[in-house]
């Protein structure tokens, strides 16, 4: 099996050092040449790739056979691209992607694991299941949706769309930002988070069983309230705590993903999230 990964960084490096553990030949790639070495040192095979590719498809054809079809020519290439912040970064991700996808098409690759984001739900209130129709309200909410719709028209069932709640793991954790601020919203709303293990074990199992269900997503099945959660992470962590500001009870969105545990046969590794403290220095 041939793995690669376009995007090796918090969640794609450690994925890619995942994989080479339980014997993938695992290719990552990097913007940043220097890094390169660092994946090499993993048991990584880098390869230095800029997106948007020029011209994906002439690149296949015109005789040289070096990095790209090698990090191309796969089993199963796993896109984790961050959009990007600043005015038109979304058209711009837009863009990446498709090329990135018109790349594997000509070299030959086989199937696709999309990183998406449970943004494309919106401001949808109440339980969120996989059959949920997203309604997007934000810039990167819809860019997401649109390449999820577009890729599965390209790839048909050799794609499946992860779509990841907010992340948290080494190094990363929203209470950083929150702490010490006042007067913040929507305290009684649920949290959705997911830690960074159980989205390695759920890429992980979708690229060994490889879903039928073209669309999963992930989320811890603890849903404390913001106001609970964000203040007690604040306490184990030793930062000023933040304060809400008193609302009526609203109801925002929880995002059930027990059906995407079962279709992968994933038992979470990091269920309770007011059983873990924020992991950053």
């Amino acid at each position: 099996m041939r793995v690669s990964i376009c995007g090796c960084g918090w969640l794609g490096l450690p994925l890619a050092k995942h994989l080479v553990q339980i014997g993938y030949e695992t290719y990552g790639s990097s913007r940043d040449r220097n890094r390169i070495s660092q994946l090499a040192a993993a048991g990584i095979h880098g390869v230095e790739l800029s997106l948007p590719i020029e011209n994906p498809q002439a690149e296949s054809c015109d005789g040289r056979q070096g990095q790209y079809a090698d990090f191309f020519n796969t089993d199963v290439l796993v896109i984790n691209v961050p959009p990007g912040r600043g005015e038109d970064a979304d058209a711009a991700f837009v863009a990446k992607i498709k090329s990135l996808s018109a790349a594997a098409q000509a070299y030959g690759c086989k199937r696709i694991v999309f990183i998406s984001t449970t943004s494309v739900y919106g401001s949808v209130a109440g339980e969120i299941t996989e059959s949920t129709a997203p309604v997007p309200d934000t810039a990167s909410g819809k860019a997401h949706r649109l390449l999820e719709q577009w890729l599965h028209e390209q790839w048909g069932e050799e794609v499946v769309v992860l779509r990841l709640a907010g992340l948290i793991g080494p190094d990363r954790h929203p209470v950083k930002f929150l702490s010490g601020r006042t007067a913040l919203a929507n305290g009684a709303e649920p949290v959705n988070l997911v830690h960074l293990d159980d989205c390695i074990q759920a890429i992980s199992c979708a690229i060994a069983c490889w879903p039928t269900q073209p669309v999963l997503h992930l989320a811890a099945p603890s849903h404390p309230s913001r106001q609970a959660y964000y203040t007690k992470m604040a306490m184990l962590a030793g930062l000023p705590l933040p304060d809400f500001a008193p609302s009526v009870v609203v109801q925002g969105k929880e995002i059930n993903a027990e059906q995407t545990f079962a279709v992968l046969g994933l038992e979470v590794t990091h269920p309770d999230l007011m059983a873990m403290s924020p992991e950053y220095d």
